[in-house]
């Protein structure tokens, strides 16, 4: 019990860190910007995918070298189209974004995820 306590109390002091972190001006429309993104992954996605709790009941995939394979984890194509439907729509255990995260910041993310090798 105390394990969790103290996992979760890390998950939220580091997603703190970060939102303070995150740049206050919002890239250019149209134009992705990485080091956002990296930050968005950092605040939204890092804490299942790279250091999953223990309590989840199925492990995430890791993201590295995502966009190198044809396929998803999920058997979908991976396109930008296909992983950006799953960042808003969520996909079985992985929550939706949409209303949490802005188009720009969905490209930001993508951008980023196309640089994890």
């Amino acid at each position: 019990m105390r394990c969790g306590i103290v996992t979760r109390l890390a998950l939220i002091s580091t997603t703190l860190a970060v939102a303070f972190a995150l740049p206050t001006a919002c890239s250019k429309s149209g134009n992705s910007d990485e080091s956002h993104g990296r930050a968005l992954f950092q605040m939204h996605c890092s804490p299942c995918h790279d250091t999953p709790p223990p309590d989840l009941l199925k492990q995430p995939p890791k993201l590295n070298g995502l966009f190198k394979s044809k396929t998803l984890p999920s058997g979908a194509p991976a396109t930008d189209e296909q992983v950006r439907k799953v960042i808003i729509e969520g996909y079985r255990t992985m929550p939706a974004f949409q209303g949490r995260l802005q188009e720009q910041d969905v490209r930001d993310l993508i951008a980023y995820l196309h640089t994890l090798m």
